[in-house]
């Protein structure tokens, strides 16, 4: 039986014989706590004698990741086998502490590829999610690349333009606009036809987002300081959300400020089949509270924090994600929950923002002087680091049909151009 290993971020992947029976899967995917807990070695994770197990699955990391993992051969018959090597972890002793090994560097358990076979739990898996984009490069749109020394666009360069922004929109949801300029009304009009217009708010129609804030009306919140503001998506006390918003730097911070992204539909979706089933469920039916509360405003809306469409996707018979609403700073007391279920519906939050704040599921923008960046305010969080110095962010919503609208015409013209070239 020959046998190939690969690490994913969250469970290894086997591949088996290509001997296997006709029509039987060829490969299995494991989660790295189920692996550990299941060593089969004698020092420590089953008795020398017994072989009864030893090690306590109360005691093993949900989160632990493997070192490397490598295919060897068992030395008593020379049958594949896979190897995973671990960092020590602590285990229990006769009082139920937890103690740390001193004397063990790296933990190796060592699976006969038989037993990994055997005992499979998920076959020929084929509900499986990639990682979000996190690669600042894949949204990033230079518009010098289209603009001649002038600035000004021609019919060709901006539909080239605005061809590329659909394409990252459509694909990622974010895009990264760099040395743009300077006026902010006329970056309306690179998303929007000149005779739509952008979606004012009770902050006004464009907001300036800066310490000292005095252009806008009820600037008691948060984008409105040099604090940090955590992942979120914005406006979600409103009936009607904004389904685009972006956010023109007028000015970047001295200091700190970075903004970044994560692809919530994707995040959710990785939740989903990758990490904890059932805190998707909770976090898709569970309704919650968003409150904006300020001295002379409030609104309320109630809704699940993921909210699934209305109708069922006939391809995989389930309803798709329609939007993510999740906004900590908005979010009201949890009163909908019985009082028995209320620890489980937090856990499903801490589940989800962890993932959130992965390094791999993060993109990371430090906007300069004229750079916007544009993301979909349904499916993206966004989020900013805390700065000390000057920052000004013009910010502008926009409503996703004329968006569409006009970024699909131009994206429909630049095909049909490439056809008849």
């Amino acid at each position: 039986m020959s046998v190939q290993v690969e690490l994913k971020p969250d469970w290894a992947r086997i591949t088996f014989a290509s001997t296997e029976p006709q029509g039987e899967p060829t490969f299995a995917d494991f989660h790295y706590f189920w692996l550990r807990h299941n060593c089969q070695c004698l020092n420590g994770c089953r008795h020398l004698v017994t072989k009864e197990r030893l090690i306590d699955a109360a005691v093993i990391p949900l989160e632990i990741r493997p070192l490397r993992a490598s295919v060897e051969n068992l030395p008593e018959d020379n049958t594949p086998a896979v190897a995973f090597v671990w960092k020590p972890i602590p285990t229990k002793d006769d009082t139920g502490k937890l103690v740390t090994p001193v004397d063990e560097k790296e933990h190796t358990s060592l699976f006969p590829a038989q037993w990994l076979r055997e005992n499979a739990y998920s076959l020929g898996r084929t509900q499986v999610h990639k990682l979000p984009p996190h690669d600042s490069a894949l949204v990033t749109v230079d518009y010098n690349e289209y603009a001649p020394e002038n600035g000004s666009l021609s019919e060709s360069d901006s539909i080239k333009y605005k061809a590329a922004l659909f394409e990252k929109l459509s694909k990622y949801g974010v895009a990264v606009i760099r040395n743009r300029g300077d006026n902010t009304e006329n970056i309306i009009y690179d998303f929007i036809d000149p005779s739509a217009d952008v979606i004012p708010t009770h902050f006004g129609r464009i907001e300036h987002l800066r310490t000292g804030n005095t252009e806008n009306a009820n600037n008691d919140q948060l984008g409105y300081t040099n604090s940090a503001v955590r992942l979120h998506t914005d406006q979600c006390y409103s009936d009607n959300v904004p389904g685009f918003q972006f956010l023109h730097c007028i000015h970047p911070a001295d200091v700190g400020g970075d903004n970044y992204f994560v692809h919530a539909e994707s995040a959710a979706n990785y939740l989903k089949t990758e990490i904890n089933s059932r805190a998707y469920e909770l976090l898709t039916t569970v309704p919650v509270k968003f409150d904006r509360k300020q001295s002379k405003f409030q609104a309320q809306h109630i809704t699940p924090i993921l909210r699934l469409s209305d109708e069922v996707d006939p391809k995989t018979n389930e309803r798709k994600l329609a939007q993510v609403r999740y906004s900590y700073f908005t979010q009201g007391a949890q009163t909908t929950v019985p009082f028995s279920q209320l620890r489980e519906w937090y856990e499903a939050q801490q589940v989800w923002d962890e993932l959130l704040y992965r390094d791999d599921f993060q993109i990371r923008a430090e906007l300069q002087a004229g750079d916007v960046v544009i993301y979909d305010n349904f499916k993206v969080l966004h989020a900013r680091n805390g700065f000390s110095g000057p920052r000004h962010m013009a910010g502008v919503y926009l409503d996703s049909a004329d968006l569409w609208k006009h970024l699909g015409a131009a994206n429909a013209e630049a095909k049909a151009r490439a056809i008849s070239a």
